[in-house]
């Protein structure tokens, strides 16, 4: 959703203006950016488990330094495939290192039903297929950036509902509103459930139409 708009833009102007001259004051090599962004995806998951508000702190910042590799890579030349291919690659394994991290927070709480499970399930195949469907755009030359939750959203709704949850369930401590507990990461589960889905399928018919179009021009 943010692909390609003036916001991302901006966002990534500020990290060459700001952000990237520290990195190369520190010598650090875009790998080195990637792998620090797994440690931290590593570090969000763990405190996920403990203290949600911290592992949503964590995993903004992993997003945070995501975004980072590529503008250090542009802007010092460096950008490589092996580069791009170790980061795609570490970048789904940051993301499910998180979602291992919430979902052992529930069963932590004894609250993980089949239902839970179930949108767990959902949002890694849609996830999965969010980035599969790019990625097999990409090899046949297409562009694919079409979508609502592409991996920027995701990190940003378990960013902020990790941190405002544990707020949330301030309310919890009333008698009458103890079914509320957890809602804010409920209702972000659900949103991603939903929503990596409907992008994935959003691309496979993008991608689709563009290829019959070629095909029938040609």
């Amino acid at each position: 959703m943010l692909k390609g708009t003036i916001i991302e833009t901006e966002y990534y102007r500020l990290l060459e203006r700001y952000l990237v001259p520290v990195l190369v004051k520190l010598r650090l090599r875009p790998n080195h950016v990637s792998l620090l962004g797994l440690l931290l995806s590593l570090v969000a998951g763990i405190s996920f488990v403990f203290r949600p508000f911290w592992g949503g702190v964590f995993t903004l910042l992993a997003g945070l330094v995501d975004t980072l590799d590529g503008s250090l890579a542009r802007s010092t030349g460096q950008a490589r495939k092996y580069g791009a291919f170790l980061d795609s690659v570490l970048d789904r394994y940051a993301e499910l290192l998180i979602y291992l991290g919430i979902y052992f927070y529930f069963y932590r709480q004894g609250n993980l039903g089949p239902a839970l499970t179930l949108l767990f399930l959902l949002i890694l195949f849609g996830s999965l297929m969010v980035s599969y469907t790019r990625a097999r755009a990409e090899g046949l030359g297409q562009k694919c950036l079409v979508g609502l939750l592409q991996r920027g959203e995701r990190v940003i709704l378990l960013g902020i509902g990790g941190m405002a949850n544990p707020l949330f369930n301030r309310l919890t401590e009333l008698p009458f509103s103890r079914s509320t507990q957890d809602a804010v990461l409920v209702v972000v589960l659900v949103v991603l459930a939903v929503g990596t889905n409907l992008t994935a399928l959003w691309r496979f018919w993008h991608v689709l139409n563009n290829l019959k179009q070629e095909g029938t021009k040609g």
